[in-house]
C-alpha cells in the first residue's frame, strides 16, 4: 500500500535504487547543482539512461530556483536535458516498476540535501501503463536542450542583471528555445473556465490547471493561457489564414483534428469540445489579440485584433 513520505526518506530510497537501476527519468520544475551532483555521483559506477525535464524559463534562473551550470554539467554527463515551459510537476522513475511523485524538486532544498532544505511530501506510484504513458507525454512534448542553447540563454541572462526581474520574458526568444510542435489533447482545457475538475487536481502540471489555479490574477492567468501550445496552435492557424473569409468553427475543428498527435486520435465530438472550452478561455483572457464573432447566425468566427500603430 502506497504511503507519504518525506523528502529526506525519498532520498534515502533514491540512493538506494539509483546505483543499479538503468533508465532514469526525473520531471522537475527546478533542478540545482546540490542535486545534480549527488545524482551524478549516485549513477557514477552503473552509468543509466538519464532523461531529465524542467521547467527552465528566464526568471527561474533569474531567482537561483535552477541553474546553468547543473544543467551544463548532466548534459556534459551524457543525460538528455529537456525544457517543457508550463510544466510544475516532480517526478522520479527509476527503471520500469518505481515512480516517485509528490513535491519535492531535484534540488538541494528539495531533497534535503541542504541543512536549510524544504518539507516536502511524496507517494509512490503504481506503474500502471497509464501512468508510464503519462510521463512519455511530458517527455514527449518537452525541447531538447544543448551546450550551446544554455550558453544563449546565458548571454540573455546577462542584459537584464541590472533590470527589475518583473522585466524578464516568461519564456525564452523563439531563437533561443524553439516551440515543440506536438499538439496533445492534455495541452487544451478539459473544461470551461472556472470548472473545478478531478484531472487538474490529479495532474496540476496540465496547462490549464495552472491558469484555474491562477485566476484570482487576471494578469498572470492571461499571461499563462497566452503560453499555452492551445491558444499558441490557433493563434497560428488564423495568422497563416490564406483565404478570404475568416476562419469558422468547422475550419478550425477540422485542422485540429488534423494536428493532434494522440494515439489514439480523440473522436471528433471530443475535439469540438475542446474547441468550446478554449474559445471561453479565449474570450476570458486574450479578448485584446483575438476576436470572436458571429456573422448573421452562423457559428463563431475568429479574428486577430489589428492594433493601431501611432507616429510621434
Amino acid at each position: 500500500m502506497s504511503r507519504l513520505i518525506t523528502n529526506t526518506e525519498l532520498t534515502e530510497q533514491l540512493e538506494q535504487l539509483l546505483p543499479s537501476c538503468t533508465k532514469l527519468t526525473i520531471i522537475s520544475a527546478f533542478m540545482t547543482q546540490p542535486a545534480t551532483r549527488w545524482l551524478g555521483h549516485l549513477t557514477s559506477e552503473n552509468n543509466p539512461k538519464v532523461r531529465l525535464i524542467g521547467r527552465f524559463t528566464p526568471i527561474d534562473f533569474a531567482r537561483g530556483a535552477s541553474d546553468l551550470s547543473a544543467l551544463r554539467d548532466c548534459i556534459n554527463n551524457g543525460y538528455q536535458v529537456k525544457a517543457l515551459v508550463n510544466l510544475h510537476a516532480k517526478i522520479y522513475q527509476i527503471d520500469n516498476d518505481t515512480i516517485f511523485n509528490g513535491s519535492a524538486n531535484l534540488t538541494g532544498k528539495g531533497l534535503a540535501l541542504v541543512n536549510n532544505g524544504n518539507l516536502e511530501s511524496c507517494s509512490k506510484v503504481i506503474a500502471c501503463e497509464q501512468s508510464k504513458a503519462f510521463i512519455e507525454k511530458i517527455v514527449e512534448s518537452a525541447t531538447d536542450l544543448t551546450l550551446s542553447m544554455l550558453d544563449k540563454m546565458q548571454s540573455f541572462l546577462e542584459q537584464f542583471e541590472d533590470a527589475d526581474k518583473a522585466d524578464l520574458p516568461p519564456v525564452w526568444p523563439e531563437e533561443i528555445l524553439p516551440n515543440t510542435s506536438e499538439l496533445f489533447v492534455s495541452d487544451f482545457p478539459l473544461g470551461k473556465p472556472g470548472i473545478t475538475l478531478n484531472e487538474y487536481q490529479l495532474n496540476p502540471s496540465l496547462p490549464f490547471a495552472q491558469i484555474e489555479n491562477a485566476k484570482s490574477d487576471l494578469i498572470t492567468a492571461s499571461m499563462l493561457f497566452k503560453q499555452t501550445k492551445a491558444y499558441r496552435w490557433l493563434k497560428k492557424q488564423i495568422t497563416e489564414n490564406q483565404s478570404d473569409r475568416d476562419l469558422g468553427f468547422g475550419q478550425i475543428s477540422s485542422l485540429l483534428h488534423d494536428a493532434l498527435a494522440d494515439d489514439p486520435a480523440p473522436y471528433r465530438q471530443e475535439i469540438k469540445d475542446l474547441q468550446a472550452n478554449l474559445y471561453s478561455y479565449l474570450k476570458l483572457y486574450a479578448s485584446d489579440e483575438v476576436e470572436v464573432y458571429m456573422p448573421g447566425r452562423r457559428s463563431e468566427v475568429l479574428k486577430l485584433i489589428k492594433r493601431e500603430v501611432k507616429w510621434n
